[in-house]
């Protein structure tokens, strides 16, 4: 998938961000942001802050990247949903079930979708691509403040689904082919 909604030097400012976050002397700074249950919590932290001079853009978009990239350990080359719809190792049911997808899908307020993608986060062992994941956030934000911008195949739960979605049925085709 492609990015949504970042511009290069934005991607540029959240990667050099994320990067400097999970360096060593940077750790208190992202226990801290992991501690924060709510994005107001998140907004009072110095990291925020860093992360609103280097990118400018929305506070409550920019709490978001903050809060949940501050999970994020493991680098992917894949999106987040993708992710999310991989079978677990050995099986056939995807590593996020399908009930809680379906509950970030739902998310209609940023707490919950705060709460809903950080859980999906630690699930996937703390493994995302922050650009795309950021970008999410970002297309996730934007829909909420504009919903008629966001329509048909331009809604982030269109995205999401697609992506975890299709590659399960990728997979099955080929088991069904191996089978048969």
């Amino acid at each position: 998938m492609r990015l949504f909604i970042l511009k290069d030097e934005e991607q540029q400012a959240i990667r050099e961000w994320h990067s400097k976050l999970h360096d060593e002397n940077h750790r208190g700074d992202r226990a801290r942001l992991r501690r924060c249950d709510t994005l107001d919590a998140v907004m009072l932290e110095p990291a925020y802050f860093r992360l609103c001079q280097k990118t400018g853009g929305d506070a409550e978009g920019l709490a978001l990247i903050a809060g949940l990239l501050a999970w994020v350990e493991n680098p992917s080359d894949q999106p987040t949903a993708v992710l999310l719809g991989r079978p677990k190792p050995g099986g056939d049911t995807p590593l996020f079930s399908e009930l809680r997808f379906q509950r970030l899908l739902a998310s209609d307020s940023a707490d919950d979708f705060y709460q809903s993608m950080r859980r999906a986060i630690i699930q996937l062992g703390k493994t995302a691509d922050s650009i795309q994941l950021a970008d999410e956030i970002l297309h996730w934000h934007a829909q909420q403040r504009w919903p008629d911008s966001y329509q048909g195949i331009r809604q982030w739960q269109y995205r999401m689904a697609r992506g975890y979605y299709e590659p399960q049925s990728l997979v099955n085709a080929k088991s069904i082919s191996k089978g048969a």
